[in-house]
């Protein structure tokens, strides 16, 4: 990682994971290791839509029956659903600018799922778009800490 980035961002349009690179002490057994800082969930921003929306896996939201698909035609389910992950990304991005910022712009590491990665990385704020050190497309919100750590910590 060029420049040794403090900050990792691991991100879905529900969640993201917040970790940093806390480096070795005077200890000889001690390594540098990553350190969650927070696990936050974007759902509750978004609680209040029980209508026809699906999550990505395309199972229905709580509260809806499945197949009931409230008389909306499949094109406008598509711009419903569009419009909605426009706004997830402009709000995981502000989120995600709220904690680099937080942290007074250190260099940073996103992790966001392939799909969203360039949008994302467009609505981001240029202070914080420009500390970016390293973009990658892949969904790793699930992956244990340990393996996140083999991943960015070597």
């Amino acid at each position: 990682v060029g420049g040794m980035a403090k900050l990792i961002m691991v991100a879905d349009l529900g969640r993201i994971r917040t970790l940093h690179i806390r480096k070795k002490g005077a200890d000889p057994r001690e390594r540098d290791h990553l350190v969650l800082e927070s696990d936050t969930s974007m759902e509750e921003n978004q609680a209040s839509r029980g209508e026809v929306v699906t999550d990505q896996s395309g199972r229905f939201a709580r509260g809806v029956q499945a197949g009931s698909q409230g008389g909306m035609s499949y094109g406008e389910q598509h711009n419903l659903s569009s419009e909605m992950e426009r706004k997830a990304i402009e709000r995981l991005a502000s989120k995600i600018d709220g904690i680099v910022a937080g942290h007074g712009h250190p260099s940073w590491i996103l992790a966001v799922p392939q799909s969203i990665l360039a949008r994302l990385q467009a609505a981001l704020p240029v202070a914080t778009r420009d500390r970016l050190a390293q973009a990658i497309g892949a969904d790793l919100t699930k992956i244990p800490l340990s393996k996140l750590e083999e991943r960015f910590v070597s």
